[in-house]
């Protein structure tokens, strides 16, 4: 057996085994672009007699938190040849991307669940989650008309007006991702999909969709907004294609509200746990995490089954971040998955606190509360 990274020459046996394990296949006149793609990856995988029998690939990305942008490793393409599973491989794998992701300082990991308990053993936690809309189209109820102007965009306009909205968007929330042009072009605006604008009475681009209409159904991927009047005059534009569609599917973060603000709130509805995170380097995430007033000093110990550099206890105040070996305990303790669903906001720590999973005195509990982020986790995006 060999852990090692795969070369570009053994691009096709990557491709091979995510054909057969994610059950598609890449045209051949696709392969060029798919070649490049993956020279953007980092991928790790194991061989044996140098045949590849399992890998997965690291992409380099970063995500916000409070307005600070964070280094994240994204997991994706884990895959193992069926005759290969349930020997290790993939633990073996996961282990080195851990190092792999610390040694390039990436603080913090994202990946998208084939399994959610699976992840769980390797030190990932759930941590965003989105909500599925289906609305018949008699529910499709449009407001007076909003002032401004709504507009399609093609893709040779680019990306800057979009990402101008989708960054106002970060205030919002925490977790989401940091995009480039090559991420708009190749991960949001898939085949089909077009690209609607909406700009206040100023000409200020104040929200967008990404959507589709086919089959008659308008699938909406994002519904973007920052502004009242952006949310329904893009609702506008959703409602005006009643006489096309018998249905609309609409994707939003977990903390959306937009059934209560439909005439008929009752449509049908699906909470979808989606993606999950995991601290990789817990004192590099520390010393750059926002923390609001520190008061008093604060100390958590972290266990760490699978990554034993963070298996420490963490003094965090006015003065910084001081880490001391676990013999040292600290006023509150927990694992690592439960420490990145705190700090990225997406469980508060009273609650992990009362079904055991934060160890330590309420008072204590309560002043993390008061040091941490108060914005949910968010994230829409797909590898």
């Amino acid at each position: 057996m060999q852990l090692r990274k795969i070369k570009e020459e053994e691009f096709d046996k990557a491709i091979q085994l995510s054909e057969y394990a994610f059950q598609y296949k890449v045209k051949k006149e696709d392969l060029p672009k798919r070649y490049e793609m993956l020279k953007r990856h980092e991928i790790w995988g194991e061989f044996e007699n140098e045949e590849l029998i399992s890998k997965v690939h690291i992409l380099s990305l970063e995500i916000i938190i409070e307005n600070c942008r964070f280094a994240m490793g994204g997991l994706a393409g884990v895959a193992t040849w069926p005759e290969h599973r349930r020997k290790g491989s993939v633990t073996r794998l996961l282990n080195k991307t851990l190092l792999a992701m610390k040694d390039k300082g990436q603080t913090i990991s994202l990946l998208h669940p084939f399994n959610i308990s699976f992840y769980r053993r390797f030190g990932w936690e759930l941590t965003a989650s989105v909500n599925k809309y289906t609305i018949e189209k008699n529910d499709l109820y449009r407001y007076e008309d909003i002032p401004g102007s709504v507009f399609r965009l093609k893709q040779e306009d680019g990306n800057s007006l979009l990402n101008s909205v989708y960054e106002k968007w970060f205030a919002k929330y925490n977790h989401l991702l940091i995009r480039t042009d090559y991420w708009w072009n190749n991960h949001v605006f898939t085949d089909g999909y077009n690209r609607i604008v909406y700009k206040d009475e100023k000409g200020v681009p104040q929200g967008y969709l990404c959507c589709k209409a086919a089959d008659k159904l308008l699938d909406v991927q994002e519904f973007v907004y920052v502004t009242e009047d952006a949310r329904r005059a893009l609702w506008n534009f959703i409602c005006q294609h009643d006489s096309m569609v018998d249905k609309v599917k609409i994707v939003e973060p977990a903390h959306d509200q937009l059934p209560y603000l439909l005439n008929n709130p009752r449509i049908h509805q699906e909470h979808y746990p989606y993606f999950m995170a995991r601290i990789v380097d817990v004192e590099g995430f520390l010393k750059q995490y926002p923390f609001k007033a520190i008061e008093s000093s604060l100390s958590i110990s972290v266990i760490d089954e699978k990554a034993e550099w963070n298996n420490r206890t963490y003094f965090i105040s006015q003065n910084g971040i001081v880490s001391k070996p676990a013999s040292e305990k600290g006023k509150l303790s927990m694992d690592v998955q439960t420490l990145t669903a705190v700090f990225l906001g997406s469980q508060k720590p009273a609650f992990l606190h009362e079904c055991g999973k934060i160890k330590g005195k309420k008072e204590d509990v309560i002043q993390l509360e008061q040091s941490i982020t108060k914005l949910p986790a968010a994230f829409i995006d797909f590898f």
